[in-house]
Order: C-alpha cells, then sequence, then structure tokens
C-alpha cells in the first residue's frame, strides 16, 4: 500500500498485518507509528492511508462522540465526503481482513462514532 504523505520508518510486514506487542490495554484499539499503523485489541497491525490516519486522529480527539462527514472531510485538504466515506469502507474491509470488528458505527445522516478504546503512542497531529 502506498502512503500519499511520508510516513515513519515501520516495521516490514510479511502479509498484511503482523502481530503488536501487547500494550496490557485489554480491548483497546492503538495509533502506532505517529498514527500511520492501527493495532487492534488482538495485536493485529494495519498501515493506515492518509485519510484513514487523520480520521483515526479527528477520532481521537473526540473520543466516544459523534463527528460529522464534513469535520472528517476538513482534516485534509481536498477531500470529498465521498473520499471519507470510500475510507471508512475500506478501512472496515482491511481490519476484516485481520479478523477483527472496527467499532466504527455509521450514525445516519451525520457521520461516524468510534464506540470503542482508542489510544495513541507517539502521536503529533
Amino acid at each position: 500500500m502506498t502512503l500519499s504523505l511520508p510516513a515513519p520508518a515501520a516495521p516490514d510486514s510479511a502479509g498484511p498485518s503482523v502481530h503488536a506487542p501487547h500494550s496490557g490495554r485489554d480491548g483497546w484499539w492503538s495509533l502506532l507509528y505517529q498514527g500511520w499503523m492501527l493495532a487492534t485489541p488482538e495485536g493485529r497491525r494495519l498501515s493506515l492511508t492518509a485519510t484513514e490516519r487523520a480520521c483515526f486522529l479527528c477520532l481521537l480527539a473526540s473520543p466516544q462522540r459523534e463527528l460529522t462527514r464534513e469535520a472528517l472531510a476538513q482534516m485534509l485538504p481536498q477531500t470529498s465526503l465521498r473520499t471519507v466515506n470510500v475510507s471508512i469502507s475500506r478501512l472496515r474491509k482491511k481490519v476484516r481482513a485481520v479478523g477483527a470488528t472496527l467499532p466504527l458505527h455509521t450514525v445516519h445522516g451525520m457521520g461516524y462514532v468510534f464506540l470503542g478504546h482508542l489510544a495513541a503512542e507517539g502521536v503529533t497531529s
């Protein structure tokens, strides 16, 4: 997968994901490597695109709150609502591919809410 912005060096992955070290936070999702990597509660790691990263940084700033698609689209210049919707759809598929379910729910007519626990290690926006 090619990221549209430069990313800090992260460990190479032999497949779609590798196991992340267990942080001791049962049930927590984690953003790693400046937010360019998402770790599932089971320790699977997924590389994030620039749009996916921006969405997670926005969700991290407003935990357990509904976020409009417009607010998510404003996180990156020249990002449309359609781009946000497609990115969320692809992200859900990536997470399902490693056997996890992303606790990101659609709020009809508004946007999205992340109903899981999300933490960040070394993330600066």
